[in-house]
């Protein structure tokens, strides 16, 4: 049973298998950035809108957001979370078993360098 497993991974994989992993890493990257965007925004709506000057401007406000904004991508690309890995590892033989098809799925590069 482990041979016929081992067998199994170490099976080259072909073209249209490696562009279908390949869109799962960019989709489960970006649901990673998504996630992550949401906890920053979350964190920054703890923290006080006033300070020793008075109330935020509304400037201040759009900086901040871009700002977590762009931390939270960056957290996503380093992959130190670990959730885009996790997705991968669960979703890896279903789109393995539906290559052909989900080689096809657009999947807009919305995260990246």
């Amino acid at each position: 049973m482990i041979a016929a497993a081992a067998q199994k991974a170490a099976t080259p994989l072909t073209p249209v298998q490696t562009a279908a992993l390949a869109r799962l890493h960019t989709a489960a990257t970006q649901l990673e950035g998504v996630f992550m965007e949401m906890v920053m925004h979350e964190m920054s709506n703890t923290v006080s809108k006033y300070s020793i000057y008075g109330k935020d401007s509304m400037s201040d406000d759009v900086f901040s957001g871009m700002l977590d904004d762009q931390r939270a991508q960056a957290i996503a690309q380093s992959g130190s979370m670990g959730i885009a890995k996790a997705l991968e590892r669960q979703l890896r033989a279903s789109v393995l078993a539906n290559a052909a098809a989900e080689a096809k799925t657009h999947v807009g590069n919305l995260v990246g360098p």
